[in-house]
């Protein structure tokens, strides 16, 4: 059987060495860019990451029978065309779920050292997904007052939308929608944006959510986003507008990484029907070598910021972004993505 694997996946050549019932399996490594109609037709199995587009183009006529995403989204996959040609798919919902938190924590202690947050100001959270919830427990626990809203959920704790507008940062966790009840494409568009006038609002959910020439046109909100319309090319103006700006790197913590990982090996593990037994001890072998470091616990916000700099990573993305020329924009964006600094989360 021929397995097809972004390079950049981070660790996974690395943990299939160590685990038993693989040798018989052809793993083949390709740099996201080589991962095509032709280099893909007679594998079996596609594990991709966000940069890969999985669609008709990419599977036409292929011998692909699973598609895995290493990655907590998936709308870079075509679930309507692989469920109509009866190809399973899977993604890793929550697997970065703690690094984003960390650095929406980390964006929050940065405004407190600069004296634009403080002690007596709240935090509003859109979408209560693995994040959102995840987001409200750390800010309890760092006695932040918060209010959360998602459409989708009736829980007790949950506020309106106006609730939401009056606090003082806004952090967006949904997904990326352009259809169904409450589609979040241009979601926070120039009325909400002039509701929220001289607040706060920070974006690691996807770019399209928000509208980035509104927020320019308006000029009074504070912005801070991982992630931009057009990647991977954003508009300079944007990168130099927003307070804290970086190449989509929010989850992209060692945690983050390798959570996503081991949920592909976990469904292929699954897909090609290993003992019970072999699974076991793989999973024995994963938790001892890859995961055998336990997450630093905290209940101090300033030590998000000691932990990851998010100041330092946007000041260091926007002065080689906004130096590139034209043409290198994508170059550098994808550059600076893949070398982000090795970073644990702390929770």
């Amino acid at each position: 059987m021929k397995v097809i694997i972004d390079k950049d996946i981070k660790y996974f050549e690395d943990i299939i060495i160590a685990l038993e019932g693989m040798d018989k399996i052809n793993f083949i490594y390709l740099h996201q860019d080589e991962i095509n109609n032709k280099t893909i037709e007679d594998a079996e199995v596609l594990f991709v990451r966000s940069a890969t587009k999985v669609d008709e183009s990419l599977l036409k006529n292929t011998q692909i029978k699973i598609v895995g995403s290493a990655t907590a989204g998936h709308d870079h996959i075509d679930s309507k065309f692989l469920i109509k040609k009866n190809i399973e798919w899977f993604h890793a919902p929550g697997c970065n779920a703690l690094s984003v938190i960390n650095y929406v924590l980390s964006s929050i202690a940065y405004l407190k050292k600069a004296k634009l947050f403080n002690k007596n100001d709240n935090v509003g959270i859109v979408g209560c997904g693995n994040i959102g919830l995840g987001l409200k427990k750390a800010l309890d626990k760092l006695s932040i007052s918060n209010f959360s809203y998602d459409p989708y959920l009736d829980l007790d704790f949950l506020s309106d939308l106006n609730q939401i507008k009056n606090t003082s940062l806004i952090s967006l966790h949904v997904p990326y929608t352009k259809t169904g009840k409450f589609p979040t494409h241009n979601m926070i568009n120039s009325k909400f944006i002039r509701d929220i006038e001289n607040k706060i609002l920070i974006n690691t959910s996807r770019g399209g959510i928000v509208s980035e020439k509104e927020i320019i046109k308006n000029n009074k909100l504070r912005y801070i986003s991982d992630v931009w319309e057009n990647e991977p090319v954003p508009t300079k103006d944007i990168i130099h507008y927003s307070l804290i700006s970086t190449p989509h790197i929010a989850g992209h913590s060692y945690n983050g990484k390798i959570n996503g990982t081991i949920f592909l090996i976990k469904e292929l593990q699954r897909y090609i029907k290993l003992s019970s037994e072999i699974q076991k001890n793989n999973i024995d072998t994963i938790n001892n070598n890859f995961l055998n470091t336990k997450t630093a616990k905290t209940n101090k916000l300033d030590d998000y910021l000691e932990t990851y700099n998010i100041k330092d990573e946007s000041d260091n993305f926007k002065l080689t972004y906004e130096g590139s020329s034209d043409n290198e924009f994508s170059k550098t964006f994808k550059k600076r993505r893949k070398n982000h600094p090795f970073r644990r989360d702390i929770y």
